[in-house]
């Protein structure tokens, strides 16, 4: 259910949370901390920090220690087959190694030989290495590399959401604003159609004027209601656009009250820009797309390494000391370790390879990929910048030409009412010098839009939107 946001609760509400002013407008600043504060797609974004580190948090799981016990006993007849007592703990390290410690206590009548121990139990201590397959990289490092890459690959797309969170709410922010300047574009027009129509009326009364020059004026006041009652159509309607990217800190969506306004300020562009070529590479190469590419390109190069460590074949040695466990009550005669040792080799290679190589392909594949994808980005990004570039500096000279000439149209207002006024011109001009007037100021706030907008989509381009409007840095 949609909430209607009033006027004091815009002052009181939002106040605490982006510092609205009491004035009943609502600044682009206040605006773009209310979308980063609690727009549901501003906190998607901050989940996908989240995913990243417990995807990290999970790979680091498989160096975990990890506690092993297993006990088994075997009677029939009245007869203790076996006892047989084993724990320990495992350690992986990120080398590659396994270090292994333990305790076994194993008796029984028809206890297997090889499980005999001695005394209170046996102490075991050692570690498992591979020297063939897994000895630079292994499935756990893969997988920890893999989660890292990702994390970073999550952070991109949080900032890739940011981007392009912003420049939709920025883009409708801009139409409101130009909206509300229309409207009073057309609220004036009005105001002197009808000014005019009554001293017309005034003068027909008078004598002074003919009855159509009544009819013509009033056709006018006409013709600026019908289009007042547009411009009031589209300043509502941008209101309910912009409403949508507003929502208060319990995730409810907001609505704006009528009676709020924008600043006719949040329409400038900076007067001064220059951004060299150094600034478009460094923007270009920490564009959010890019680096998620990158995050792929790290976890692909990953895969490849491990595809190819499993073409090697599986040398595993095992070494561990056995000693007594009268040594912890320091028994005479015995040592905690030294007193044997467990050695253990094993082997496994397949004789093709087939599923190996196929899986090394793919990989290589895969990486050649995202490699030729990560060159074609890089330029439409750069090539999008200079888009970006080129309708700046084309708007510009464009809003520069239309302030011109609604100064020039504003004379020939000036002079032909002047004229009007000596008796030298007549109402059908008048109203054609002012027609222009009122359209050329109506076009220059679209001309103003359109800089506006150009500097937005220039840094969304170029993947820095989310940097320039972050809560704490407000914008020109």
């Amino acid at each position: 259910m949609r909430r209607i946001l009033l006027i004091g609760l815009l002052m009181s509400t939002c106040a605490m949370m982006a510092q609205v002013p009491s004035s009943g407008t609502l600044t682009r600043e206040t605006f773009v901390r209310l979308v980063l504060e609690n727009h549901p797609m501003a906190r998607q974004a901050a989940l996908r920090n989240e995913f990243g580190e417990a995807s990290v948090r999970g790979a680091r799981g498989g160096f975990d220690p990890m506690a092993v016990a297993s006990y088994t006993e075997k009677r029939y007849d009245g007869t203790d087959y076996f006892d047989l007592l084993d724990v320990g703990l495992k350690v992986p390290t990120w080398f590659g190694v396994e270090l292994i410690g333990g305790f076994q206590d194993n008796s029984g009548v028809y206890l297997d030989p090889q499980n005999t121990t001695t005394g209170d139990g046996l102490v075991k201590a050692g570690a498992e290495v591979s020297i063939g397959q897994g000895l630079f990289i292994d499935q756990r490092r893969a997988t920890l590399r893999k989660a890292q890459a990702y994390q970073r690959g999550t952070e991109a797309e949080r900032q890739e959401m940011l981007n392009a969170l912003l420049l939709d709410a920025l883009n409708d922010h801009t139409d409101w604003v130009v909206a509300y300047e229309q409207l009073r574009i057309s609220d004036t027009a009005v105001v002197l159609a009808q000014r005019r129509f009554d001293q017309v009326r005034g003068s027909f009364r008078g004598g002074d004027r003919p009855g159509i020059d009544t009819l013509e004026a009033f056709l006018q006041v006409q013709d600026r209601q019908m289009r007042q009652q547009q411009a009031q159509l589209n300043f509502r309607n941008s209101a309910l656009r912009l409403s949508n990217h507003l929502w208060d800190d319990a995730q409810r969506p907001l609505e704006l009250q009528p009676g709020v306004v924008p600043v006719l300020t949040d329409l400038a562009s900076p007067i001064v820009f220059a951004l060299a070529d150094s600034a478009i590479d460094r923007a270009i190469e920490t564009h959010p797309k890019l680096l998620r590419t990158r995050a792929k390109l790290d976890q692909f190069e990953v895969d490849t390494r491990y595809r190819a460590e499993l073409l090697k074949p599986q040398l595993d040695l095992q070494y561990l000391w056995l000693g007594g466990v009268g040594a912890v009550n320091n028994e005479a005669g015995t040592t905690l370790l030294g007193e044997g040792h467990q050695l253990g080799v094993g082997f496994k290679m397949p004789l093709l390879l087939r599923k190996e190589r196929g899986e090394l392909s793919l990989a290589k594949l895969r990486l050649t990929d995202a490699e030729l994808g990560l060159e074609r980005d890089r330029t439409m990004i750069r090539n999008k910048v200079l888009e970006r570039l080129n309708d700046i500096a084309t708007f510009r000279r464009q809003t520069d030409l239309g302030a011109d000439m609604v100064t020039n149209y504003s004379r020939l207002l000036s002079g032909e009412s002047q004229r009007f006024s000596l008796g030298e011109s007549s109402l059908f001009l008048v109203n054609g010098r002012e027609v222009p007037l009122i359209e050329s100021r109506l076009k220059q706030v679209e001309y103003l839009a359109k800089l506006r907008k150009a500097y937005f989509s220039l840094d969304h381009d170029a993947g820095t939107l989310w940097q320039a409007w972050s809560v704490n840095t407000p914008q020109p």
